[in-house]
C-alpha cells in the first residue's frame, strides 16, 4: 500500500474510533501484520442485534480511495442483503464483500461509492443497513424484514459463537454508551394489576392530551418476565381506539413492541415500521413506558439503573413531528396476545411510584426520529396490504413476531 493511502487509512480509523457513540464500530490492525486488512466489531444500537457484538474484516485495496473496501462480515445475521455472499468466507481469495450494498461498489461499477468518502461514511452506511427494517433491493421496492422472539434468540446464540471464535483477533468491546433516563413527576395510566396475555388482547388508557405546554406526563411500567416467544407484547399511542396499526387515515399512532419493532403514522400519511431499541428477551424485563414533554420514551432497567430504549425517544410528539394535536384525545394501549393456548401467561403492571422516565434532551443534532437510521435507504414506507394475516391486519403486525413474517432465520 502505498504510504500516502496508509497514512489516509490510518487516519480514518482513528477518527471512525473516536466517533463510537454514533457509529458504534471499533477498528484494530490484523494482529498478523497484513497492513491491508483490519479487523472490526459493530455494535448496533436498535434491532434484533442491538447491543450484541458483529465482527468481521475489511481490506484496503491499491485503488483505495477510488474503490471502496472490501468488507467481510464474519458474524450471520440472516438479513438477506447482508448476509448475501456469506459463502465467500469460504474462498482461498478473500478479496470479495460478502454483502451486496452500492456502498461498496465505486460509481464506475455501477455503485455509489466516491472517493471522497471514509472509513466512518462506510460503517455509518453499513451500519443503518444492518439495524433498517427494510432492506435495500437492487430491483424494485425495498423489502422489509420481520423478526420474532424465536429468531432473536437464535441470532443471539449466532453472534456469541462467532465472537467466541475470533476474539483473539479482535479490538477490545468498548462499554456500550447508553443515556440514563431523568426522573419525573408522572399520572399513572394503568393501576398496578395483573394482565392475562391476550385475555382481553387490548387494554385502554384513559384520554391524554398532547402538546399542553404542561410539564405533565403519564407514565406506567410492566414486569415482562414471563413472556416466551408465543406471546405479542406492545405499546400503541394513538388518536383511535380500534385502529392501532394506522389503516384508517385519520390516525395518529407511535407504537413499539418487545422485539424492537416500531411504527409511527401521521395524519393521512402511511405507517412507517422501524427499529429501535433492543429487544426484551432477556436479562431485567422491566419495562417503564412515558408520554409527554413532547416525547414517548421507554426506559428499560439495567445494573440497578434506567436507560433510555435507544438512547432516543420512539417519537417526538411535537407539531413539528406529529402534526398540531391540541385538543385531541389519545390514548395508550397495552395489546397483547397469546399464539400458544398453553397455560396462561401473566404480565404485572407495577405501582410507578408517581415517576416517570423521560430522555432530558433531544435536540435535533442528537438523532433523527427513528434512531440510528443515518441514511435513508428506502422510500417504501408502508407496509404492503398483502403482508400479514387477518388478524394481524385487525390489530397490528404482532412486532413482527410472526414466524412466516420472519426474516432473521439462521441455518
Amino acid at each position: 500500500m502505498k504510504p500516502k493511502t496508509l497514512q489516509r487509512v490510518w487516519r480514518e480509523i482513528k477518527e471512525a474510533n473516536a466517533d463510537f457513540f454514533n457509529l458504534r464500530t471499533v477498528i484494530s490492525p490484523d494482529p498478523d501484520d497484513d497492513a491491508t486488512r483490519f479487523y472490526f466489531i459493530m455494535m448496533p444500537n436498535d434491532g434484533a442485534m442491538a447491543h450484541l457484538t458483529l465482527v468481521g474484516t475489511f481490506y484496503i485495496s491499491e485503488g483505495y480511495p477510488e474503490t471502496p473496501p472490501i468488507v467481510q462480515l464474519y458474524t450471520p445475521t440472516g438479513r438477506y442483503n447482508v448476509d448475501a455472499y456469506r459463502s465467500y468466507l469460504d474462498r482461498e481469495d478473500k478479496r470479495s464483500s460478502t454483502m451486496c450494498f452500492d456502498i461498496l461498489r465505486s460509481e464506475a461499477q455501477g455503485g455509489t461509492w466516491k472517493p471522497q468518502y471514509t472509513l466512518s461514511s462506510l460503517f455509518a452506511s453499513l451500519m443503518s443497513a444492518i439495524v433498517s427494517f427494510y432492506v435495500a433491493q437492487q430491483f424494485g421496492n425495498d423489502r422489509p424484514e420481520y423478526v420474532s422472539m424465536e429468531n432473536l434468540r437464535k441470532v443471539k446464540e449466532s453472534v456469541t459463537r462467532t465472537y467466541k471464535r475470533y476474539k483473539d483477533r479482535l479490538p477490545d468491546v468498548p462499554r456500550i454508551p447508553l443515556v440514563e433516563a431523568t426522573t419525573v413527576p408522572a399520572t399513572c395510566l394503568f393501576s398496578p394489576r395483573k394482565i392475562v396475555a391476550g385475555s382481553p388482547e387490548i387494554i385502554t388508557s384513559e384520554p391524554i392530551y398532547l402538546q399542553t405546554e404542561s410539564q405533565e406526563v403519564h407514565s406506567f411500567a410492566v414486569d415482562l418476565s414471563s413472556l416466551h416467544p408465543g406471546i405479542v407484547f406492545s405499546v400503541i399511542l394513538s388518536n383511535c381506539k380500534t385502529d392501532l396499526l394506522g389503516k384508517k387515515s385519520g390516525t395518529i399512532l407511535v407504537r413499539n413492541g418487545v422485539t424492537a419493532t416500531a411504527a409511527r403514522k401521521l395524519a393521512n400519511g402511511t405507517t412507517r415500521w422501524f427499529y429501535h431499541g433492543k429487544p426484551m428477551n432477556d436479562g431485567d424485563m422491566r419495562l417503564h413506558v412515558t408520554i409527554g414533554r413532547e416525547q414517548m420514551t421507554f426506559a428499560y432497567y439495567e445494573d440497578g439503573h434506567l436507560y433510555v430504549h435507544g438512547d432516543s425517544p420512539v417519537s417526538r410528539l411535537s407539531a413539528d413531528h406529529i402534526g398540531d394535536v391540541r385538543g385531541i384525545p389519545f390514548y395508550v394501549h397495552i395489546y397483547t396476545k397469546d399464539k400458544t393456548a398453553k397455560e396462561p401467561v401473566t404480565i404485572d403492571v407495577l405501582d410507578i411510584g408517581g415517576k416517570g422516565y423521560v430522555h432530558e434532551s433531544v435536540s435535533e443534532d442528537e438523532r433523527n426520529d427513528f434512531g440510528f437510521e443515518l441514511i435513508q435507504s428506502s422510500e417504501a414506507e408502508e407496509i404492503p396490504e398483502h403482508v400479514g394475516k387477518p388478524d394481524a391486519e385487525e390489530h397490528g403486525l404482532d412486532d413482527g413476531m410472526m414466524k412466516e413474517f420472519s426474516g432473521l432465520v439462521l441455518e
